[in-house]
């Protein structure tokens, strides 16, 4: 135990007073004239001692309250520790007093049933209620007592050394300026307050102190500034910003940020012997955060434990500056009928909503598009309920007409809240004419299925398509250029020559997209299963199966080749295509090495229905059943192109499978912020510079050496849009969105259980205010100050003292 002031002890010399006025005082019995019974004397001679003994209480209740004044003007403390019951301590304390009261008062109601004189029956009640009381002292001091004593007694056994005040601190303030703690309350965000807080912190620190300031930003070292001043003016500079490193991560910088620097000052003592050197500093690490669940890792780490149970001397403390209810609504997703629509195509922009901490009844969303002078131009509004912390779907109308290269647009909420970063999502969208794609087929009959689903609209029509088609005989393909096509499909070709198989294997080598479709009986599996082909088909086909009926199971449904089945899963796309389609026939196919196998049929063997493999910078997909619908219904393998099924699931798999091949659906255009984009531009042989213009008006020049397919942009997070612009044309050759991690709209915060399970029990101290942190800091370096449980304890005994002096010297007639 430490004292602040403990010159005042001397003060317990006072404790001599209430022993002299016991003397001086001292009420002397009073001589009664009685007849001379002997039943009086001995009354006389009980009352004398009963008036010593209360003497003696009264002037120990006074020396007692004396002295707690005392200790408690010193100000004493005791190491810190929880000396507060637990959830058990205070149940047992409970159930003992309660058990107590229960004994007491159905022995009482015994009691009286017996017809006992009263003098005898309170005589009994009496020593019942002594009994009682000393069975129920015993009782809680064994029960609750010894386990508290024990709980507690590693604090006083090896407590902490006293530190200081005067000694300067090295201190490291680390924030968590992610967005969730731009929450805006009383005109003031999170990260306001926790600026306002660690600077008035700042101006109560030790002359000589030296701090360091980081955040969650950034993966920085956390140096140590120069001066107060220059740690003020970096806590200035703070701004919100998507969270990129997890918070855990940058706390156990913060702490190597302390070894370090510790390191170095033990090693500038070098004249002194390496035991007795010591650190000038008090070591602290402040964390500013809202809690927010977001900003940490999903799960603690056992590094960061580690770490904080090996730094022992460096004192963690939490500033909590958010709020336990909070409420926000935001936009977390937007969904595209594509990130490609042909020039006056056609587009569907979708958005999820959620609402946290409150229904809303009628949430308003627009949908904006940019034009091409950058001016923004409202295109839809929609009106939703949402259920709190349920997500609610929003759909515009479809909207057409497009002939912008790149379409950038967003939706937004109609109104505010407090956290307003997540009531925006960007998106882009590319407007380009449709690319080419070649089929291969014995004749024309056989790839009219795959050809319609590729180009379903005709004349008026025709731009709606997303590919342009184009049909070859398989004997011409010696005499195509394949390179002018990013999809290639084989329907149903019976004798691949090695030659063929050579050319196909450079195409998908080199990057393209090879679709293999099995679906024919003519077919020669032999020339399917050379060598050559098996260096890029995903299978080896045996033979295929007779007549059956069996089904489609997909096993990979977030394959990116299902990527339009898992948009349209609200019309039943997986289900349909599991349930309603039906397979009579398929070939047996094992898989190569290195294939995966993302649907298989309902047979007992589960062979492979589609397959796909990676084969240099292309791929190749292998469907084992047809694609076509002959006219005879006995040659038929399915009824996936058959016109009695709904039509957009048969458009929907081929338009998937050759968006996959080609590569289309690998270029993304949305982004979320911490992700490195990369956007696609077409070669040339000689460096070139382009502009990337970015959301806040600014312009960052990209130099591109000779040769290059791809810019990958990094050190780029701030939502919004963003454009590769070419300086000679003035051109945008390439575009792209970046939104916030949804997750950062999630304002659940760490409970107390999530926090020791990152930092450890009792290894951090909380606080929510400056007087707070001051409290917390003032106990764990000087250990927990017992002065108002000592003031209480002086008011109990003082107002003891009255009853007992007012009832022991009350006047008798």
């Amino acid at each position: 135990m430490s004292f602040l002031n403990s010159s005042l002890l001397l003060g317990l010399g006072f404790l001599a007073l209430p022993v002299i006025l016991h003397f001086l005082l001292k009420q002397k019995p009073k001589k009664l004239l009685f007849p001379a019974l002997r039943l009086l004397q001995q009354r006389q001679r009980q009352s004398v001692r009963r008036l010593r003994m209360r003497h003696v209480v009264l002037m120990l209740l006074r020396m007692l309250a004396l002295g707690i004044v005392v200790f408690a003007l010193a100000r004493p403390s005791v190491p810190p520790a929880n000396y507060s019951l637990t959830i058990r301590e205070t149940a047992i304390l409970l159930a003992v007093i309660a058990i107590g009261i229960a004994s007491y008062l159905f022995a009482v109601r015994r009691l009286r049933r017996r017809a006992l004189p009263q003098y005898q029956q309170q005589a009994k009640q009496s020593s019942l209620r002594n009994w009682t009381t000393v069975i129920v002292l015993a009782a809680l001091l064994l029960l609750v007592g010894w386990p508290y004593q024990r709980r507690i007694a590693a604090e006083f056994s090896q407590p902490r050394s006293v530190t200081s005040l005067d000694l300067p601190v090295a201190g490291v303030m680390l924030f968590d300026n992610s967005l969730s703690m731009t929450y805006l309350e009383a005109g003031e965000t999170s990260l306001d307050r926790a600026r306002t807080i660690a600077k008035s912190h700042l101006q109560s620190l030790p002359t000589g102190s030296r701090i360091a300031v980081g955040d969650t930003g950034s993966d920085r070292p956390i140096p140590f500034q120069t001066t107060i001043v220059s740690a003020q003016g970096r806590i200035d500079s703070l701004e919100n910003v998507p969270t990129l490193i997890p918070f855990d991560d940058r706390l156990r910088e913060a702490i190597k940020s302390q070894e370090d620097d510790r390191r170095r000052i033990l090693s500038d003592q070098s004249s002194v012997d390496e035991k007795q050197r010591k650190d000038r500093y008090i070591r602290r690490v402040y964390l500013f955060t809202d809690l927010a669940k977001s900003a940490w890792r999903t799960a603690g780490s056992s590094l960061l434990l580690a770490d904080l149970q090996r730094e022992q001397s460096i004192n963690v403390y939490l500033v909590d500056v958010g709020r336990t209810n909070g409420r926000d609504q935001a936009i977390t997703a937007v969904s595209l009928s594509g990130d490609r629509i042909p020039v006056g195509g056609e587009l569907v922009v979708s958005s999820t909503l959620q609402s946290q901490g409150e229904d809303i009844p009628a949430q308003g969303i627009e949908l904006l598009f940019e034009n091409k002078t950058g001016e923004t131009i409202k295109q839809g509004q929609s009106t939703v309920r949402l259920d709190a912390n349920l997500p609610a779907q929003v759909q515009f109308p479809l909207i057409s007409g497009f002939t912008q290269r790149w379409l950038q647009g967003e939706t937004r909420l109609i109104g505010s809240d407090p956290l307003t970063f997540d009531n925006t999502r960007y998106f882009t969208v590319e407007v380009s004419e449709p690319p080419p794609v070649l089929v291969l087929a014995p004749d024309a009959a056989t790839a009219q299925a795959w050809m319609t689903a590729l180009a379903p609209h005709d004349r008026s029509s025709a731009a709606l398509n997303r590919f342009k088609p184009h049909f070859e005989p398989f004997s011409k393909l010696p005499e195509l250029n394949l390179a002018l096509f990013p999809a290639v499909t084989m329907v149903n070709c019976i004798r691949p020559t090695d030659e063929a198989w050579s050319q196909l294997g450079k195409y998908v080598e080199g990057g393209g997209g090879l679709i293999v479709i099995l679906g024919s009986p003519d077919i020669r599996s032999d020339f399917y299963r050379r060598a050559l082909p098996q260096q890029f088909l995903p299978g080896m086909p045996d033979s295929y199966q007779s007549i059956g009926e069996w089904s489609f199971s997909i096993t990979e449904r977030n394959h990116p080749l299902f990527s339009i089945f898992r948009r349209l899963e609200n019309y039943g796309s997986f289900s349909m295509f599991e349930n309603v389609v039906y397979v009579t026939r398929f070939w047996k196919v094992t898989p190569a090495e290195g294939a995966h196998v993302l649907a298989t049929y309902s047979d007992p063997e589960h062979w492979p229905a589609i397959l796909e493999r990676s084969y240099g910078k292309g791929r190749s997909v292998m469907l084992t059943t047809a694609a076509h619908l002959p006219d005879n219904p006995n040659q038929r393998w399915n009824n996936l192109p058959s016109p009695l099924l709904d039509a957009w699931l048969f458009l929907s798999f081929v338009e998937q499978m050759t968006d996959y091949v080609s590569r289309f659906s690998d270029e993304r255009r949305a982004f979320l912020a911490g992700e490195t984009p990369v956007v696609k531009i077409a070669a040339q042989p000689v460096e070139r510079n382009f502009l990337l213009k970015q959301p806040d008006l600014r312009q960052s020049r990209l130099v591109i050496p000779p040769g290059a397919t791809s810019v990958v942009i990094e050190n780029i997070s701030t939502p919004g849009h963003y454009q590769l612009i070419d300086p000679d044309s003035r051109e945008a050759v390439g575009a792209f969105s970046i939104n916030a991690p949804p997750e950062e709209s999630d304002l659940t915060r760490l409970t107390a259980q999530d926090l020791n399970d990152r930092l450890g029990v009792d290894r951090y101290q909380i606080a929510q205010s400056l007087e707070e942190l001051k409290d917390r800091i003032n106990a764990a370096d000087l250990g927990q100050e017992i002065f108002p449980l000592l003031l209480v304890l002086v008011i109990v005994i003082f107002c003891g003292e009255h009853l007992v002096a007012n009832r022991f010297y009350e006047q008798t007639a």
